[in-house]
């Protein structure tokens, strides 16, 4: 049986020590701050240790997507190992840059056509809900399974990797193009903390709003409850932008779903950018979205 390559991009969020120990290649998401442009890669070369409190003092972010050509490149280099590649990527519906790779790819199935194959999944996720779907797939290649048997079960199963998170600050959605001007002023006026989740169409959506930051958690974590499949045989991914935040956040989950264990990843730049500070998502094996 034949090796390959599982690849992701940098809004998988995933941790850094995990990538390096398990060998995944991550695409790194282009994050303009202030007018400086960094390509983020999980923090592989390019940190930006102070990031929340940039944007809390008024740093101003942008998130854009590379072009086919530069995804092309990226994609030959890895083909130089002589393995097939199976791409992991965050949803179409959230950027270009899906779609990108498809064009990137289809390019070098006519100008390569006995090239290592090339596999792309759509998790119709994105950060955490993303990164159980890696983590899965590095799970089972580890086990021995063939490449097209792990592409079959993220298919299968992609919708089991349920996601909700809230913000602190609508205005950071609204400058992203996620909420409505009216929307963001009379929910920071009323101090409504919206809960989103990513929806089956791989969209982030508002599903409740919650009056009170303590109390939006303690929904969250409800939900989770409502949702899981199997808790306590199964982890939860807690991203977090604030760290006494996310302990408050894991006294609530031990409370009222007891996981077989509960994981603590800081949010990145790219995501934190569109989502601002104080951040919270959680992501768990659940019924579909």
């Amino acid at each position: 049986m034949s090796d390959y390559i599982i690849a992701t991009d940098a809004d998988s969020e995933l941790i850094l020590p995990y990538v390096l120990e398990k060998g995944i290649s991550v695409f790194p998401m282009p994050l303009t701050l202030n007018g400086v442009e960094y390509n983020y890669d999980l923090g592989k070369t390019v940190q930006i240790p102070d990031f929340f409190e940039q944007i809390e003092n008024g740093a101003t972010v942008s998130t854009s997507c590379k072009s086919p050509w530069e995804i092309k490149q990226w994609f030959l280099e890895l083909l130089e190992q002589g393995k097939d590649i199976l791409y992991i990527g965050f949803s179409h519906n959230l950027s270009q840059h899906f779609g990108n790779c498809q064009m990137a790819v289809q390019e070098i199935r006519e100008e390569k056509p006995d090239a290592p194959r090339i596999f792309l999944v759509d998790t119709l996720s994105i950060s955490a809900g993303q990164s159980l779907l890696i983590r899965k797939a590095v799970a089972l290649k580890e086990q021995g399974k063939p490449i097209e048997e792990v592409v079959e079960w993220l298919e299968a199963n992609k919708q089991h990797s349920v996601v909700f998170f809230s913000v602190d600050d609508l205005n950071y959605l609204k400058r992203g193009g996620r909420l409505s001007g009216g929307a963001a002023f009379f929910g920071t006026v009323l101090d409504l903390k919206p809960i989103l989740h990513t929806s089956a169409e791989g969209r982030l959506e508002p599903i409740e709003k919650i009056k009170g930051r303590k109390k939006a958690w303690r929904r969250m974590a409800e939900l989770v409850k409502e949702r899981g499949i199997d808790l306590e045989e199964n982890e939860i991914l807690l991203l977090y932008a604030n760290e006494d935040d996310a302990k408050v956040m894991e006294a609530n989950l031990q409370e009222l779903c007891h996981p077989k264990s509960i994981e603590f990843w800081p949010v990145g730049p790219v995501i934190g950018g569109h989502a601002g500070p104080r951040v919270m998502g959680l992501a768990c094996w659940g019924t579909e979205r």
